[in-house]
């Protein structure tokens, strides 16, 4: 981390680059101070496919988040998604060396080491592991420290992406200057800064509905314990009505935007909208029924499959709430089929009331994810460097009374 007290994120996506810019203030709080967008070119479910189109996006929405605060900006934090991420659970273990059988924090330690040190195949590089939790003798605990155990194992979620799209992604901050500070999965992100702790510690899953890509995350006892990224989004909703209903693209978006829903409702089948709204001529009337029934269709494959990752999760009842964001959660009836899918309640995501009013929308989750992202590892990266004085501070004591 830099030693400027402003941080700032980078979300491309398919339709947007954004970026917002954050102040730490004493030491402990974040104020978002300014923003940047711009529409994306050269990218696609979330994979930036021309990186000479996609840089001249992402310096566009960085200057727009310069001038919104008179500032220079320096490093990001950027948050990685895209259909070539993946994850993987892995275990690592080590026998509790002490003779009384409690676990130390270098027990710990070296089974966390054990489980981060797998290795990936060549052009596979990781973008985070994540501890999920400790089994003590085959008891799984969050807290292991102090307790008796003969062998701990440390569970973590590893997840990984193209090395080359990564570093497409790196170097694309880097050609302006700027430094990659933090990189981290930006449904993890999102996930974090729109459900409640009490959420996470019950089980919640959250999925960010983008436009070539959703991404979810699972928490259970405070921590991400699974997330990935499905290839379903809200332009495969658009491409599903233009298709179905012989209509542009441009008109499909349209329709979705004003009278799209979740599911058809029985009243719809005698109802019809126009197909561009100035009925003129080539203007058409569109059923509402037959519209709402495509969107129905896609995004209940998009729900199957996050509930066929999540199995395991799903059966043994580990999964209590659904929270959705995401410009595409924006839907109508939405968190009722999601509701219906999984079989736990669902709710729109919900902002800290520290968030201006103005950025509490489900399109600012990821971005706002990250900044908060960089503020958690800033202050531990503090308390770290505290902690390392205090511990230098008390050598030097007990070198001077030890003599």
């Amino acid at each position: 981390m830099s030693d400027s007290q402003t941080i700032a994120s980078l979300d491309i996506g398919t339709y947007k680059m954004q970026v917002l810019v954050g102040e730490i203030v004493d030491n402990n709080s974040l104020h978002i101070i300014g923003m940047g967008r711009a529409r994306s070119e050269g990218v696609k479910k979330g994979d930036i496919i021309d990186i000479r189109k996609a840089a001249l996006r992402a310096q566009e929405a960085i200057v727009n988040a310069e001038k919104s605060n008179s500032a220079s900006l320096k490093s990001v934090c950027l948050g990685i998604s895209g259909t070539h991420v993946m994850g993987f659970r892995n275990l690592g273990s080590a026998n509790v060396s002490g003779a009384d059988g409690l676990v130390r924090k270098a027990d710990v330690e070296r089974a966390c080491e054990d489980a981060r040190s797998k290795n990936l195949p060549e052009g596979r590089t990781y973008i985070c592991r994540i501890c999920c939790g400790f089994y003590l003798d085959g008891q799984f605990t969050v807290s292991p420290l102090g307790k008796k155990a003969n062998r701990i194992d440390a569970e973590f979620w590893m997840m990984h992406g193209d090395s080359e799209k990564i570093y497409d992604a790196m170097h694309l901050v880097e050609s302006f200057g700027l430094e990659v500070d933090h990189l981290m999965f930006s449904g993890i992100c999102s996930a974090k800064t729109v459900t409640t702790p009490v959420q996470r510690d019950d089980g919640v899953v959250c999925i960010d509905i983008g436009c070539g890509t959703s991404d979810y995350a699972f928490y259970k006892h405070g921590k991400p314990i699974q997330a990935g990224v499905v290839p379903v989004g809200g332009d495969h909703l658009t491409n599903d009505i233009s298709l179905g209903l012989k209509l542009s693209p441009k008109n499909s978006e349209s329709l979705k935007i004003r009278f799209g829903a979740a599911a058809p409702d029985e009243s719809d089948r005698n109802k019809s909208v126009w197909a561009v709204g100035d009925k003129q001529i080539g203007d058409r009337k569109i059923s509402l029924y037959s519209m709402r029934k495509i969107m129905n269709a896609r995004l209940a494959e998009l729900f199957e499959l996050i509930r066929q990752d999540l199995g395991e999760y799903v059966e043994d009842g580990a999964i209590r709430s659904l929270v959705l964001t995401g410009g595409t959660s924006r839907i109508a009836g939405i968190c009722e089929l999601a509701q219906e899918i999984f079989g736990v309640p669902c709710s729109n995501g919900r902002f800290n009331a520290a968030i201006k009013e103005e950025l509490r929308e489900p399109e600012f989750a990821t971005s706002i994810g990250l900044l908060e992202h960089a503020l958690s590892d800033s202050l531990l990266e503090l308390r770290n460097r505290r902690k390392g004085i205090f511990e230098e501070t008390a050598d030097i004591f007990r070198k001077i009374f030890n003599r």
